[in-house]
């Protein structure tokens, strides 16, 4: 039987499931020809479309219920993030998918059977979320079914696709307003630890944009050329710019937003500075040193979970990495404080930079963790408040052994019965207020 779950038909029926997958992997999955190829794509498709179906419908049974609500979770999607291990794109697409699924019946039972996959469900979700014509959608039901189940997927999403705009064309907004009601800004930091910015205009603040781009990029360029001219006179060539294309927009892009920060009535304006504080470990600080200075070093060979966790990190507060040679140069000319931490992620020890810092208190709280402490919140602890683990009208001290990060939903819930332990290895331990653990 399966272990924890309480309705013991479905504990015996995931059991057999069980036994049923280790006789598939047990009999191998190697075809004999191409036709056998194809027929065993086919049967493994059928089963794991049926089971993603299953976990659509569990996701929403939850939501439904309301059972996230008493592990402090915002909705289904987030507990099934947190409890599943799942990245916050494929928690989303499930939920989608549920949402969609509630009001298109004949959608849902083909995907139940395996008729349509999940790619197919996403599109549709889609374009159920379009709330323009989400009534006509549902119209189409069985359509949309039987389309999913027998066209090509990129076939059947270009026709999706190409439908909903002819269907959205006398909408509540036009093009131009629907890009600037969508209108959006994104800075992600990728696999490999660089940064990419991505902007969505509407048609005139793109215009706009587009002609104060242009305005910065050729103030870079002109500088390029004035230098390539100094060192190689009048005759230079692109060639000797010493600068790319690319390199120039992006140093543009930075100068305009430099000088918006010094520009008055802007945010952040006159006398103001944005700090970004960089975390990074003794060890791995004074290793870059002498890597830069050529002095010669051991490979590292650490495991993957670390036994020390602080001795090399590099990264922001909300744990963002950062490259160690970047960090060491720039603090060179920038400000750095000695930072000591317990084996329990708690400050024990904080220095003051060369100039006054203020809210160091807070500071030492912050270094204690990236993200908000619940279970499952990836809220990062930037946009978090500092909570007392034991409160502070009960007797709790302000001081960083007693903070932890806490978001604004999971502060306030806390006051509601629920209490939080740190563990001597850095970890919270949350009891609910029927005195069990939050898992």
């Amino acid at each position: 039987m399966a272990p924890g779950i309480q309705d013991s038909r479905l504990a015996a029926a995931i059991t057999s499931l069980t036994v049923a997958l280790d006789l598939v992997v047990a009999a191998g999955v190697s075809p004999f020809d191409g036709a056998d190829a194809v027929a065993v794509v086919q049967a493994l498709e059928v089963q794991q479309r049926r089971l993603r179906a299953l976990q659509v419908q569990v996701l929403d049974r939850i939501q439904q219920s309301g059972f996230h609500r008493n592990g402090g979770h915002a909705s289904a999607k987030v507990m099934v993030r947190h409890v599943a291990r799942l990245s916050n794109g494929e928690a989303h697409r499930r939920a989608s998918i549920a949402r969609a699924l509630r009001d298109l019946p004949a959608v849902a039972a083909g995907y139940s059977a395996g008729l349509l996959g999940d790619c197919q469900a996403a599109c549709i979700a889609r374009a159920h979320a379009n709330t323009r014509v989400r009534e006509r959608v549902n119209r189409r039901d069985q359509e949309l079914c039987d389309l999913a189940a027998t066209e090509p997927f990129n076939v059947f999403s270009a026709r999706l696709d190409a439908w909903v705009r002819l269907m959205d064309e006398d909408g509540t907004c036009t093009d131009a307003e629907r890009s600037h009601t969508n209108r959006d800004c994104r800075h992600i930091q990728n696999f490999n630890g660089s940064w990419q910015t991505t902007i969505h205009h509407g048609t005139l603040q793109g215009a706009q944009f587009h002609t104060l781009f242009e305005h910065f990029t050729r103030a870079e360029l002109m500088a390029d050329w004035a230098q390539a001219r100094a060192l190689h006179g009048p005759d230079a060539t692109t060639d000797q710019l010493p600068r790319t294309d690319a390199q120039r927009r992006y140093d543009a892009f930075t100068t305009l937003c430099n000088q918006a920060l010094t520009t008055t009535g802007v945010a952040g304006g006159p006398g103001s500075a944005v700090t970004t504080h960089v975390v990074i470990g003794a060890e791995l600080f004074e290793r870059t040193i002498n890597r830069i200075h050529g002095q010669p070093v051991n490979p590292l060979d650490l495991p993957i979970v670390p036994t020390d966790p602080w001795a090399y990190q590099c990264s922001t507060l909300d744990g963002h990495p950062i490259d160690p040679t970047e960090t060491t140069a720039n603090a060179l000319t920038g400000h750095v404080r000695r930072v000591i931490m317990g084996a329990d992620s708690v400050v024990t020890d904080l220095s003051r930079r060369t100039r006054l810092f203020q809210n160091s208190a807070a500071l030492a709280v912050k270094l204690g963790k990236d993200t908000c402490y619940w279970p499952g919140c990836w809220t990062p602890t930037t946009r978090s408040q500092l909570d007392h683990l034991h409160p502070w009208e009960h007797g709790g001290t302000t001081n960083p052994q007693n903070g932890a990060p806490a978001c604004g939903k999971h502060n306030r819930l806390k006051q509601h019965g629920y209490t939080v332990h740190r563990n001597p290895n850095g970890t919270y331990h949350i009891t609910k207020p029927d005195g069990t653990p939050l898992e």
